[in-house]
């Protein structure tokens, strides 16, 4: 088998905002051949909040995309690459040819609520039992990310503070990046893949034919702690190789119908407000860099953030 060729379109994020459904959508295009995995996230390794020491060579990267001989492009979605800041996106310049770029956003608020009940889904929220507990401990780290602990899953507020980071991602890349918006982006799947295609120049009338059904939605679990052991489980089977597409998609039905459950409660208007408060000067300053960059039909949480200002 062939080395593999690089990327030459990668969908960064941000977590929680559609990546996993835009990935597979992407995927169905002729003109667009998808990485073996989703989340090959090579450039993490740049990271150094995430990772010390040197990154692996990059034929390793290269094996993801051996398949995709005579694509137009080449693409894996990794959200986390999205707040790597500017180690990730300088390593990213240095290493693809011009790559073009996905960003989702979606309403910070509404995003953590997400992370909060999908983490709760992998067993990770076992110490918080509660959102509050959950955003109480969030709001203890620095909101600048500066003391932020791998895998502790308490980056939820800080990923929401677009600020420290999209304005990067957009002065370092211009018109290589598509803005797209979590919010449109599920109303209206139809549109804003079209739109993608459009700024890639590849046939947009493609996506009529396309599956859009929603992936990697949230299930929430009866049993915390059973979804903590049965995800753990999984994470090993996947690292040996033990864990085919088919053989995973089988499994995860049935332990979704084992271990289902109702949703936690929702956000108290109280909490929301305080959320918002937190992170209304983030969306300011979001919606003015997008401003800058010609992004003029902003959702209604970036609007009326800027027009505030």
């Amino acid at each position: 088998m062939s080395e593999g060729r690089l990327p030459n379109l990668l969908v960064i994020g941000v977590p929680k905002a559609g990546t996993g459904s835009l990935y597979g959508y992407l995927s169905q295009h002729p003109d667009i051949c998808a990485s073996d995995e989703k989340e090959v996230g090579y450039f993490n390794y740049f990271n150094p909040a995430r990772n010390q020491g040197p990154p692996p060579p990059l034929s390793d990267y290269r094996r993801h995309f051996a398949h995709c001989t005579g694509a137009r492009y080449a693409f894996e979605a990794t959200p986390t690459y999205s707040y790597g800041g500017r180690p990730v996106i300088d390593a990213i310049a240095a290493t693809l040819d011009r790559p073009r770029i996905v960003l989702s956003l979606r309403n910070p608020v509404d995003r953590l609520w997400s992370a909060y009940t999908f983490q709760r889904e992998l067993g990770n929220m076992t110490r918080y039992p509660r959102f509050e507990d959950y955003l109480e401990a969030c709001e203890r780290r620095s909101p600048d990310g500066s003391d932020l602990v791998p895998r502790d899953h308490l980056h939820g507020l800080y990923i929401g503070h677009y600020a420290n980071y999209v304005p990067h991602w957009l002065d370092a890349f211009g018109s290589d990046l598509h803005v797209i918006f979590a919010e449109r982006f599920r109303s209206d799947p139809h549109a804003v893949v079209a739109g993608i295609c459009r700024w890639l120049g590849i046939d947009d009338a493609v996506v009529r034919r396309l599956d859009l059904q929603p992936r990697n939605t949230t299930q929430h679990p009866r049993s915390t702690r059973a979804a903590h052991l049965a995800y753990s489980v999984k994470r090993a089977a996947e690292r040996r190789g033990l864990l085919p597409p088919r053989l995973k998609s089988s499994l995860r039905g049935v332990y979704q119908k084992a271990n289902a459950g109702a949703p936690p409660e929702a956000m108290s208007d109280e909490v929301r407000r305080h959320v918002e408060e937190l992170y209304r000067s983030s969306n300011e300053v979001t919606a003015q860099a997008l401003l800058a960059h010609g992004y003029a039909d902003l959702p209604t949480w970036l609007r009326v953030s800027a027009g505030s200002s």
